[in-house]
């Protein structure tokens, strides 16, 4: 991860924005509009109820991955079925599950996601020395072994897109292979919706505080 000189980037936690992006909707916070309701089919009414009926099993908030899910209402239901599948039927521990999703979050620079997941992570169970391994990049020490090739998988083939024979054998080792599938199924939705957040210049809700170090782009 370095620039067009090989250079590293400096990494910060940056501040609340006290003012969005020119291109960026204040109800939604990001470069889409919120979906509204009235402007939907009655399968996309259905797709939308469900994302906002307190209620429903697949229930979220518009400002964020399920809101921009909505401009295609089609496909909403489904790939949030996934989600909530990859999150709620994961056959590791709940502490294995979060980190899992910190380690992508970390390799994507998504800082929604890691808003989101630091908190439950910790809930979890996940202690505040494996979430600033992954938050900072140090070393691996320390750490039970499977916290380890879990956090050694996600750095070789999310950082440098290439896994190792050895890093590959050990995750296998510690998880079965059923397990690893789904563990990497659980890497792309994140990645994909780290990309989807990106692309849309989605903002943290207010009730959220950035806390992942990332590089300044602008």
């Amino acid at each position: 991860m370095t620039d067009s000189e090989g250079r590293k980037p400096v990494e910060t936690v940056p501040e609340k924005p006290t003012k969005l992006p020119a291109d960026v909707h204040p109800e939604s916070r990001s470069r889409l509009p919120l979906v509204k309701r009235d402007d939907l089919d009655d399968n996309g009414k259905k797709a939308y109820d469900a994302v906002v009926d307190p209620d429903s099993r697949l229930k979220a908030q518009l400002i964020g991955p399920a809101g921009i899910w909505l401009n295609v209402p089609e496909l909403s239901p489904h790939i949030r079925e996934i989600n909530w599948f990859l999150r709620n039927r994961f056959p590791l521990d709940a502490k294995l599950t979060e980190l899992i999703i910190l380690t992508t979050a970390r390799a994507s620079d998504a800082q929604i996601e890691w808003a989101a997941h630091e908190p439950a992570a910790l809930k979890a169970g996940l202690s505040q020395h494996v979430v600033d391994i992954v938050k900072h990049r140090h070393p691996i020490t320390d750490v039970e072994p499977e916290e380890a090739a879990i956090i050694q998988f996600a750095r070789e083939l999310l950082e440098n897109n290439h896994l190792s024979s050895e890093t590959y054998a050990e995750a296998l080792k510690h998880f079965g292979q059923k397990n690893l599938v789904m563990m990497v199924l659980l890497m792309a939705n994140y990645s994909q919706t780290a990309i989807i957040l990106h692309a849309f210049d989605q903002q943290l809700r207010p009730n959220l505080t950035p806390l992942l170090p990332v590089a300044d782009h602008h």
